[in-house]
């Protein structure tokens, strides 16, 4: 390699230092599961759960946490008792679920 080469890549190792963040990312609430709300359970499954029942509002898209998800969620929000989220709009099954006390019962 020649002196102008390792110079070239020595200035890019360094400038490329500059656009890392320093400030480590930013926490998503972490909550915790829905009782009687189980992973895989089915539609009808929370449908039955006598302490949810139907959902106060629904909404299709992208379900974002600490990881992007490459699929399309089904959330079902439920106010002052939380979030189901479902794999969907195909299969329909719960993928998991959010205990929120603070949730309004609609989408974001």
């Amino acid at each position: 390699m020649t002196i102008g080469r390792r110079f070239a890549a020595a200035a890019l190792l360094v400038l490329g230092g500059c656009f890392i963040p320093n400030d480590p990312p930013v926490d998503l609430e972490d909550y915790g599961p829905i009782p009687g709300v189980e992973s895989g359970a089915s539609v009808e499954q929370v449908l039955n759960n006598k302490e949810l029942g139907k959902p106060d509002s629904r909404a299709t898209g992208w379900w974002i946490t600490d990881w992007q998800f490459d699929q399309n969620y089904v959330v079902w929000y439920y106010r002052e008792k939380g979030r189901v989220i479902f794999d969907g709009p195909r299969s329909m099954t719960v993928v998991t679920s959010e205990a929120d006390a603070s949730e309004d019962g609609r989408p974001n």
